[in-house]
């Protein structure tokens, strides 16, 4: 007879440590600092710790659910919990379309930058790009496949160095002078950026990718031996200090460089930065880290889909032997099918017009999706607390994120517009489904 139950592994430490690489500082600033620049100008930085603050409401939502039911289906178990087996089932859908969009967006810049490294003709050539990631994901998945322990002290490393490098960088931007090199004065010579409420709005809402990846403290859940609240404080733990190491990081960079320089580098900020610093040995160090800092998000990711997946085999909401696990104990068939159908999406990405246009589509859809499900895992915790005081701060924040979502959907262009769409919509048919097949 196979194990039904993950094993329990993991302490407060490995929960803080995966929830904050999962967050990836340093990828996060690279893909997404430039964009949200461009929408909000100067006040990017506090348009992300208004988004934090409203993740922050979410973090609790899940700290509380966790405490009393840890699940590796996380998301998705509450709101089958809370709301019934067809809502859960488009709780589900919701949660395999954001996170499958967010591994394939993450592993497109571990693309690039490996190849930044290794061969820089090819960094910007997106067949290259998604090959590159391609090889990435089998790689994530073998070593999630060697155990979640080991991967939690892999990550702890890459952390680590991820870190150092973000402080230096920061600490040398704030107190270098203002124009040290010729492309501060050549983005100087571009359009100042005007403010709106629209682009404070899509700002904040590109600010969900930025911040997102410390729910992978709920999902792992399971597998954590220590007290009950450990994955909630954990996951809470992880992402204060990473929003505020990155709201002090686009300061910093914001004094060196200029919005409009930012702007105008949208597709890789931090190549900006390094730079702006003086290239050479700083280049070198930030395309380290964010490397680094790419791969842990794209295994936390996959670390976070596949437990996801797993958990919804074993409630029949996906065929159930992807809910079943190997005499190691480990979600293999979970494992495998996620690795392998993200693959063959990432390598059909390849066939973009340009690697920048196609991390843009994946980043935009997968942070509409996101915020949909954080409103809805929050209206699930209001649902089993009702009505205690408990329920006033994921409720604020399921109404928050839901008006933000909905302000940058309708200000966005027709495509991206039908793209969320196609996607709301499509969850539904899939819940009657999905639903109806959950004993």
């Amino acid at each position: 007879m196979p194990p039904r139950r993950l094993p329990k592994v993991l302490k407060f430490f490995d929960i803080s440590v995966l929830a904050s690489a999962s967050m990836g500082p340093a990828y996060s600033l690279a893909s997404t600092m430039g964009p949200m620049v461009a929408a909000a100008g100067g006040a990017a930085p506090l348009a992300l710790i208004a988004l934090g603050a409203i993740m922050v409401c979410m973090a609790v939502a899940f700290a509380q659910l966790s405490r009393v039911a840890p699940n590796a289906g996380s998301s998705y178990s509450w709101i089958r919990m809370a709301f019934g087996h067809h809502a859960g089932a488009y709780g589900a859908w919701l949660l395999l379309l954001s996170n499958f969009f967010a591994t394939m967006a993450t592993a497109v810049p571990a693309g690039i930058y490996t190849l930044e490294l290794l061969a820089p003709a090819h960094a910007q050539d997106p067949l290259w790009a998604a090959s590159v990631g391609g090889v990435w994901i089998v790689a994530s998945g073998v070593l999630l496949y060697v155990g979640i322990r080991p991967t939690a002290m892999v990550t702890l490393v890459a952390l680590a160095v991820e870190l150092v490098v973000l402080a230096a960088s920061a600490a040398a931007a704030e107190f270098l002078p203002r124009a040290p090199v010729a492309a501060v004065a050549h983005a100087a010579a571009l359009p100042a950026l005007p403010l709106s409420v629209a682009g404070f709005i899509g700002a904040m809402t590109l600010g969900i990718w930025m911040s997102d990846g410390w729910e992978i403290s709920a999902s792992a859940s399971e597998e954590v031996d220590d007290d009950a609240s450990a994955s909630g404080r954990g996951g809470m733990a992880g992402l204060v200090v990473t929003v505020v190491l990155l709201a002090l990081c686009m300061v910093a960079y914001l004094h060196l460089g200029t919005p409009a320089g930012f702007a105008a580098h949208q597709a890789d900020s931090l190549a900006y930065v390094s730079d702006l610093l003086g290239g050479g040995a700083w280049r070198f160090a930030i395309v380290v880290t964010v490397m680094l800092s790419t791969l842990s998000t794209l295994w936390t990711t996959i670390l976070y889909l596949s437990r996801s997946v797993y958990a919804m085999g074993r409630d029949g909401v996906l065929p159930r032997v992807l809910g079943r696990l190997d005499g190691r104990s480990e979600p293999l068939w979970a494992l495998a099918a996620v690795a392998g159908l993200v693959t063959a999406c990432e390598l059909v990405t390849g066939f973009s017009p340009s690697a920048a246009e196609q991390l843009d589509v994946l980043v935009n859809a997968s942070s509409v999706f996101l915020g949909l499900l954080f409103v809805f895992s929050a209206a699930a915790a209001a649902r089993r607390f009702w009505p205690s005081r408990s329920v006033v701060l994921p409720l604020l924040g399921a109404v928050a994120l839901l008006a933000v979502l909905g302000a940058t959907i309708g200000s966005e262009n027709r495509p991206l517009q039908w793209d969320a769409w196609a996607g709301v919509l499509l969850g539904i048919p899939f819940a009657f489904w999905r639903g109806r097949a959950t004993p």
